[in-house]
């Protein structure tokens, strides 16, 4: 059994089942997304590997280091991606997925791979989704993020290099973009200004944390 949580984890484990936004982040990741196509240039699969920072995995340590020799083993790291799978499930795991304007819905991964990194003394996660419903990449805009609404964990995508894409279908290109805070506030205030007079903020908001991601996107085509 894991120790007493330490009040890193604690604390974005808490984050994360109850949605509590928090005013800066607390948990910084490194991302890395990998897409893949199929043949006929659909959607195949969607990888995520996130390295946490070091105090965040130092933390981890501590909480489920159950026999104390100071490292995790097997077992431990299977125990902390149980433990956080069943925290993040319910929030998509913090993968955002659209096709155009339409959100994609993701398969959960059964399991959440945890390693550790030896040379950089950070705990890695490393997991797939699949999309529930066939998505032609060939058919508009589809774009891949990850994100936290809460704003408790930071994903930092720096560049190009934290997308790979196996079997780009011909014709098509990726690209990113990374909103500037004025740009991400235009954006959000466009879309509140768009809703009607007569009409409510829809049930799920409108995600400040969305509008501010830095989302890659697949284009195909002239555009």
């Amino acid at each position: 059994m894991p120790r007493a949580p330490f009040p890193i984890l604690a604390s974005f484990l808490l984050i994360a089942g109850m949605r509590t936004a928090a005013a800066h982040p607390h948990v910084f990741v490194e991302p890395h997304i990998e897409v893949t196509a199929s043949r006929d240039g659909h959607l195949e699969s969607l990888r995520n590997v996130w390295h946490f920072d070091e105090m965040f995995s130092a933390s981890v340590v501590v909480d489920f280091d159950a026999n104390g020799d100071g490292r995790l083993e097997k077992d431990e790291l299977a125990a902390i991606g149980k433990q956080v799978r069943g925290s993040i499930e319910r929030w998509g795991f913090y993968t955002d997925v659209h096709a155009g304007a339409s959100a994609v819905k993701m398969v959960a991964p059964a399991t959440l791979g945890v390693s550790w990194d030896t040379k950089a003394a950070k705990l890695v996660f490393d997991f797939a989704m699949r999309p529930e419903a066939p998505v032609d990449l060939k058919a508009g805009d589809v774009s891949f993020s990850n994100f936290d609404d809460t704003y408790f964990t930071a994903f930092d995508f720096k560049d190009m290099r934290n997308l790979t894409v196996r079997n780009m279908p011909h014709g098509c290109r990726a690209e990113m973009n990374a909103p500037t805070p004025d740009e991400a506030a235009k954006s959000w205030m466009a879309t509140i200004s768009a809703i009607p007079a007569d009409s409510d903020v829809p049930a799920d908001g409108i995600k400040f944390s969305d509008a501010l991601s830095t989302k890659y996107r697949i284009r195909c085509g002239g555009k």
